[in-house]
This record gives C-alpha cells, structure tokens and sequence, in this order.
C-alpha cells in the first residue's frame, strides 16, 4: 500500500452532508468505520486546521505547526474507485481525505501528488460545482410543502445532493434495485464487487510509514509489505463488463443471492460490449455518449432513457435513476411506489393510494412535480425522498465495520491489531469456505398455508439440491423432500409448481424450483 498525505476540504455541512448522502440510496459501496483508521494526523506536527481563512471548496495541504481541535468527528467513509480507496472523514468545517493506492498504481499516485487527482475525481463525483444552498432557497420559494419539510427537519435534511456516479456500476446497481430495499442492494452489490472486482487496499491495514508526502518520496520499488496474503480485508473496485459478462456469471450471481436478476445483468454486460463495439465505442465511452452533455441535440432525454431501456431489467424507474445519478439529466424524477404515493399525499396528485403505477400515471406525476420544482427537479425530489425514510438509528442504521473509537491526536497500535482482531470475515471468505466445504444450513420459505423448513442445502456448480420438510398448516397425508435446481429460460425460466401446483419463493425472493420425491418418515 502506498498512500497521499492527509488532505482538507473545506466545504459546509449545508452543502455536502456524508452521513445522509451516502446512504440515501443512491450509491451502494460506501463502507462506514466507527473509528478513526486512515484520517487521523500522521504525526503531531503533520495536520490539516479545519480553520482556514478562504471559504471556497477546495483542498489544502497539511501545514505544519497547527493545532489539532477537539470536535473532529469520529467517523471514516471508504469506497473503492478502479485504482485506489478514497476514505473521508467530515467535520463542521470540511471534508479530511486520503487515497490509498495498491503499489501497482503507482503512477496514479504520482498524478495524484502532482495534480491532487484525488480532489478532481471528488468533485466531479459529489457535484460540488453545483451550489446546493442556493438551490434549496430556490425549491423553498417554489414549493411551501419543501419549506415546510426543511424548516422542521433541518438537521437530518441538511446538504443532500445528487451524487455523479459511474454509469455502469449505477446501472448495475440500480437493475438490483427492482422489488429490493437499500440494505440488500447494499449486500448483492458488495458480494458481486467482492467476488469479481480488483483488490484494492483497507482502510484497516493502513500505517502511516507508507503516506508519499512528495513525488521523491513514492518508492521505486514495491515495499516488502507490498504482497496482500488472501486473508488480508480487502477493498474492491467494480467489476468491468467484461468481468460480468463471463459464461458463469448467471451461476455465479444466483449463488451470490441475485435471484431472478442474474440473467439480467449477465445479458446486459454482454450487450454493452456487443453495441459499444458495433459503434466503435468502448463501453464507457457509449455510456458516456449519453450524459446531457453530450445527448441533449440527439433526442434529449427520451432517446437516452430509450437507449437504456435496450439493457434486460431495466424499466422506466430504473432507467430515469441512471439519468439522474450517473449520467447528467438533472431534471429527471425517478418515480417508485414511494415517489407516487409522496405525490398524492402531499401535492394533491388525483389518485387514490391504492391506484397501481401506470407508465402513464408515471409520466403525470414526473411532469407535475418537475413543473413545480424546476430545472433541479431530480436533485428536489432526492431530499423529500430521503425526508420521508424513516429516520434510523442514531448512528444511522449503518451496521458497524469497526467498533471502537481511535483517539484522534495519537495512534493506539495496540487498539488497533484488537480492531483487526475483531473482524468478520468478508463475503469472499465465507463464499470460499462454502465453496470447499458445502454444509448445511437452515432457512425458512413461505407457500401458501404451508411453511417448509430447510434442513440441508448442498451447493454444487450446477445448481442447488435443498431437502426440505413441509409442514402444512391443515392436515396432510405426507410430509415429502423437494429438491430445488437452477430455473431457465429468458428472464430468469419459466416457474415450476411445487406441491399442489404453488410456487415457491424463498426470504430473498428467490424462486426455488421443486420436484417431488419419496416421502420421508418423520
């Protein structure tokens, strides 16, 4: 590993606010550590002050001689771009961040130290050339329903905005988003990332002997700490569409848990190379092409939700997610169940809450509140979106990657080898040890009045055999095994009855595919 020193962005909780974006449910990757790991002070005399004289965004450079101030937070972002982990750490006055490169980017860390790359790609990815106080003003000015919604709720509904990701890992991401929460997105996007995606290093094994303060500073050669064993924790870049598009990719996302969306994503990578290259594009290049930038004198906005509606999974909502958060079409209102029933509860949208979500009732409610909201009407609706989550716990329902709390004027080396101690084993850990060693496990699935409970589950390349107990809610002649194989067909194979001719559908919305087979005595 080798790593920038620790840099400052001084940038106003009312326009950027980490907690509430990065879990908002427009980006899936971002890992949350309650300690102090990456961005605390190399050393006494090496700090970036939060108080610095200008008030524009930008970063500055650790100064030597000035005083580390007590209210720092106390919590670290992680995320891992194609060729480095960026960690952040955010206080009243700004953002504290560093990069962390595996020694075969070593150029790009180079760049980084001549040019502060690292900034660059953090502006273009929290949009920080747009200012959001000023829009806020604006939507309150518009909308008494929006100002009545930040004047109540300042605080949790401060510096939300609409993030700039990478298109491909947005669509990717979004395709697992249908009939999903957050919190498995987050899961099945991760397990893909861990099981396909490039290495990258962890905020947990980082040591301040290897921050590169200079270009003169970065070694020629690879450190004898360069080589990660397999156990190390592991941070992991997206996979390519190459990497998705693989002859196992169905296989290996089903036992991923992405159910019915596996061969969506498998068929969408591979048609992102096939029609990227039929227009002598690459694939980031082709969907690139169609950012408002670049898209608005070739059909505007309805030609690029066409062009992604061509991927499989992909609907109107998904489409209009991608426009929004990745590829520049600000004015684009996602519009789910949520949105809809937002629309009717509070602007006096003509339907009932139980009227269903037609593509044309889709198009009413977008056109009406993005008449009302103007230009920015996607970035408007993001915050009464995440106003109307309900709110989580305090330290915001993130489930905890670290415990403890690292003090922030000295580094405790001894706290730290506990906090690695502590770890869970990552989701390529357990895939592995699956993998080798397939045994059983319990879970439970619902059909009908029935209630069957998993006994065994084996795991094989080829599909699943599960043997399962029913237990009827009413009186049956038999309690009898199924065993489950993998379904097929275009999106996602025809579904197979169980007994009685139900199907079966597990926790995950995983369908399980049954055959009879000779009852077992109980």
């Amino acid at each position: 590993m080798l790593s920038t020193p620790l840099r400052f962005l001084h940038i106003p909780l009312t326009e950027l606010c980490l907690a509430t974006v990065l879990k908002s449910g427009q980006s899936f990757r971002w890992q949350r550590f309650d300690a102090i790991l990456v961005t605390g002070p190399d050393s006494a005399s090496t700090f970036p002050s939060p108080f610095h004289s200008s008030s524009s965004l930008h970063a500055i450079e650790p100064t030597l001689g000035e005083e580390v101030t007590t209210n720092q937070g106390h919590v670290e972002w992680a995320f891992g771009w194609s060729d480095r982990t960026v960690c952040l750490r955010q206080d009243d006055q700004g953002i504290y961040y560093r990069a962390l490169y595996p020694y075969h980017h070593r150029n790009a860390l180079l760049v980084d130290l001549e040019t502060n790359s690292t900034l660059a790609l953090l502006r273009h990815y929290f949009n920080l050339d747009t200012p959001l106080a000023a829009l806020y003003a604006d939507w309150s000015a518009r909308d008494p329903h929006f100002k009545k919604k930040i004047e109540k709720d300042s605080e949790r509904l401060k510096g939300i905005r609409v993030l700039n990701q990478d298109p491909w890992e947005n669509l990717i991401s979004f395709i697992c988003s249908a009939n999903n929460n957050i919190s498995r997105i987050t899961l099945m996007v991760n397990r893909v990332c861990e099981a396909l995606g490039k290495r990258l290093p962890h905020p947990i094994l980082f040591d301040p002997s290897t921050v590169c303060e200079t270009v003169a500073s970065v070694p020629a050669n690879p450190p004898t700490s360069a080589s990660s064993s397999s156990g190390e924790p592991s941070m992991y870049a997206f996979p390519s569409p190459t990497s998705l598009s693989l002859p196992n990719t169905d296989a290996l996302l089903r036992h991923l848990g992405f159910g019915y969306r596996a061969p969506y994503i498998a068929w969408s990578s591979q048609h992102l190379l096939d029609h990227s290259a039929s227009l002598q594009l690459t694939p980031d290049d082709y969907l690139a092409s169609l950012k408002q930038v670049n898209f608005e004198d070739k059909g505007g906005i309805e030609a690029a939700r066409q062009e992604l509606l061509r991927f499989k999974g992909v609907g109107r909502k998904v489409a209009d997610c991608v426009l929004l958060f990745s590829l520049g079409w600000i004015q684009t209102v996602p519009v789910d169940t949520h949105v809809f029933q937002i629309a009717i509860r509070d602007y006096a949208f003509p339907c009932s809450k139980a009227t269903a979500l037609t593509p044309l009732l889709h198009d009413r409610v977008a056109d009406k509140l993005g008449l009302l909201w103007g230009p920015y009407s996607g970035w408007a609706q993001q915050v009464l979106f995440f106003a109307d989550l309900k709110p989580s716990s305090p330290d915001g329902g993130v489930t905890k990657a670290v415990k403890g709390v690292m003090d922030l004027g000295k580094f405790d080396e001894d706290a730290l080898v506990d906090l690695r101690k502590e770890r869970k084993s990552t989701w390529q850990e357990e895939v592995d040890e699956l993998m080798r060693t397939p045994g059983a496990k319990r879970r439970r699935v619902q059909v009908s009045a029935q209630t069957i409970t998993t006994t065994k589950v084996e795991v094989g390349v080829e599909g699943v055999d599960v043997k399962v107990k029913v237990e009827d809610a009413y009186p049956s002649p038999a309690l009898s095994t199924y065993t489950s194989s993998p379904s097929s067909g275009r999106g996602g194979g025809a579904k197979k009855k169980g007994r009685d001719g139900r199907s079966l559908k597990d926790e995950e919305g995983m369908e399980l595919v049954l055959s009879r087979k000779s009852p077992i005595k109980s």
